[in-house]
């Protein structure tokens, strides 16, 4: 009986991958936004390996603004490139959550108490508190009416805290970070988180910031992302501990 051909195997005979050709000046820029986009869309599986001559032919472009592109994922952690062996999506295990999420509280807390000791607090707050009240908007008590609109304002909220930090490296960090958020909330929330619980939260964040509060806004802080990583971990050890 004849061998079953997969991706991930060396002899199997290249197969399109659904990549369109692009038709903009920028190729290196544009190769690795679609390449990048079919990642986080998990259009490309974890464990795959990315074809560097497919993905230059299907996109219409020769194989170095692919393997820039590859480059600048790896970078990223969202591809792995093996000595000749090839790119593959990079998958996440519970160290590597473990970990994102303790970069993550270190930055966040580092934002808060920048702006609580320099005493821009109130404006951090005023911030904090349009996003919560769009989050409000977007639900009907544990219930939402617009999910899509809360998360982009939960992440408002978030941005909003790193940005009082001043420090546009921990920013850029933190937008690096934030890649690997979205794909553990698109894929490991099997179901809504409860909303009342996540507002809730926000609330006591906010109500410490605007108080000035230092020591009640790194608490209620460090919850709200613990909270967060224990379930995506407990999902994640459901599927043998790798995304």
């Amino acid at each position: 009986m004849p061998r079953e051909k997969s991706f991930s195997d060396p002899d199997a005979a290249p197969a399109g991958i659904g990549f369109e050709p692009l038709r903009h000046a920028d190729l290196g820029e544009q190769t690795y936004a679609a390449i990048r986009r079919r990642i986080l869309r998990r259009e490309l599986e974890t464990g795959q390996q990315i074809p560097i001559d497919i993905v230059a032919a299907e996109l219409g472009v020769s194989r170095t603004p692919v393997l820039d592109a590859m480059k600048r994922l790896a970078a990223e952690g969202l591809v792995e490139i093996r000595a000749r062996r090839g790119c593959y999506v990079r998958a996440l295990t519970n160290d590597d959550v473990s970990e994102i999420f303790g970069v993550r509280e270190a930055i966040e807390l580092h934002g808060v108490r920048v702006a609580i000791r320099e005493g821009r607090h109130a404006a951090l707050a005023d911030a904090l508190a349009t996003a919560c009240e769009a989050m409000e908007a977007a639900t009907a008590g544990d219930v939402y009416v617009d999910y899509d609109l809360f998360t982009e304002w939960d992440r408002a909220f978030h941005r909003a805290i790193v940005t009082a930090s001043h420090n546009r490296r921990l920013e850029e960090l933190y937008g690096n970070l934030h890649v690997h958020l979205h794909i553990m909330r698109v894929h490991y929330f099997r179901e809504l988180e409860a909303a009342i619980r996540i507002k809730a939260d926000h609330r006591a964040i906010l109500d410490a910031v605007r108080a000035g509060d230092l020591s009640a806004a790194e608490a209620a802080m460090s919850a709200h992302i613990f909270v967060t990583r224990d379930r995506i971990v407990a999902n994640l050890a459901q599927d043998g501990g790798r995304l």
